[in-house]
């Protein structure tokens, strides 16, 4: 149930969002960015988040001005890229480009593309850490962070990240 639930909250997302964001009284776009939200958090009720959302946490804790959609979308591309080149699950990152608009999608790496459209579609793709103050001599301590204060989101990988892919998520984040 939960894998359907996302899957349409993806399909909603990726259709609507870029309209939502480049006219604000689209009320059919913003309608269903609302259910893709919705459908998200009962998807996230029902399993737990990943450690994206921890790895974000730590940004944001040391870093308050930064916002948790944006850093969510500064580290996702390498994020998931670390998922990606261990196979943890190539059949799910193939769905989810295909609810992403590219149903000819074949490869779990069509999923970075699909995100990078999206981003872009969005104005999103060229946020920086930087902009934030985040510097890359943090990244040892926002990996701590995130261990010490997020660990239980570890446990939904289906790889387990070591403290040292962390810290280079954050590092291939870094712009």
């Amino acid at each position: 149930m939960s894998d359907m639930y996302a899957l349409t909250a993806i399909e909603n997302l990726a259709e609507y969002l870029p309209r939502a964001v480049k006219d604000g009284k689209d009320m059919e776009a913003r309608t269903h960015v609302a259910w893709g939200n919705t459908l998200s958090g009962v998807v996230m009720c029902l399993t737990l988040i990943t450690s994206e959302h921890a790895l974000e946490h730590a940004l944001s804790a040391y870093h308050p001005a930064l916002p948790h959609g944006a850093g969510l979308i500064m580290i996702s591309k390498a994020y998931y890229k670390y998922f990606i080149d261990h196979h943890a699950c190539d059949d799910r990152f193939v769905r989810m480009a295909q609810a992403m608009g590219m149903p000819e999608a074949t490869k779990p790496e069509d999923f970075l593309n699909a995100l990078t459209r999206l981003q872009e579609a969005c104005g999103v793709a060229d946020l920086k850490m930087s902009d934030y103050g985040i510097t890359p001599n943090e990244f040892e301590t926002l990996m701590r962070n995130t261990r010490e204060v997020m660990g239980v989101m570890f446990t939904s990988d289906r790889v387990q990240m070591t403290d040292a892919d962390i810290v280079n998520v954050y590092r291939e984040s870094y712009k």
